[in-house]
């Protein structure tokens, strides 16, 4: 009888233990399962831009690229990143002003502006993109350059969470632009691969009459093309 008993709870504390067991390891595969999905919607992302007078880029939040040279009118960059889908693609594009008149080369001119790029993943700049200008200048532009006291210019914050929101929803669409408008001075630009590429910038972008001097330009992609 106490040897019946023995045998019972002997098994009864293996089976137990297998039990532990199988949970542990379904446990483990489940979430390396899981990271390797994980892992294999993330990929690499390369790509151009090219940005009068600067950019930052920002991918699902994170800020990927920049100009790397502080006052350089006429660059084009490299960019290279890591990122899943959906990507929402948010660029900070500046032209360089002052924040109180709008106007550049000590207040003698405004300047000129215009963003392009491209990536391997298909994604370009051009319809599909939104555009919201957070700085507008100089309002009154003749009387300005005829007299820069009376400059005045427009600056408002960028959204809150703008890089990775839907607020850009309601921002109004990115006005396209052609390398004739924009006239980029930058030596081999024509011989750089922009592929079906466009500039794009506010609704005031003309050569040497640019008042909208910082543009906030969003796009979000669910798949590469």
């Amino acid at each position: 009888m106490s040897n019946s008993h023995f045998t019972s709870n002997s098994f009864t504390a293996a089976a137990l233990r297998l039990a532990a067991v199988a949970i542990a390891l379904l446990a483990f595969f489940g979430s390396s399962q899981q990271a390797h999905a994980a892992t294999a919607t993330t990929v690499t992302v390369t790509g151009l831009v090219f940005a009068d007078n600067s950019f930052e880029l920002y991918v699902n939040g994170k800020k990927v690229a920049s100009d790397p040279i502080l006052f350089t009118p006429f660059n084009a960059v490299n960019v290279s990143f890591r990122a899943s889908y959906p990507m929402t693609f948010a660029f900070k594009a500046s032209d360089y002003a002052d924040p109180l008149t709008g106007l550049e080369y000590n207040n003698t001119k405004v300047g000129d502006g215009g963003l392009i790029a491209r990536f391997s993943n298909g994604v370009f700049t051009g319809s599909g993109w939104k555009a919201k200008t957070i700085s507008h200048g100089p309002t009154d532009l003749r009387a300005c350059l005829a007299n820069p006291k009376t400059c005045r210019v427009i600056n408002t914050p960028a959204p809150t969470n703008w890089t990775t929101t839907s607020a850009a929803s309601s921002w109004s669409a990115a006005k396209l632009y052609t390398v004739a408008q924009v006239q980029p001075h930058l030596k081999g630009f024509s011989t750089m691969n922009w592929g079906k590429a466009s500039f794009v910038w506010g609704n005031n972008l003309v050569t040497d009459n640019v008042t909208d001097n910082t543009v906030l330009l969003r796009k979000t992609v669910t798949r590469a093309s």
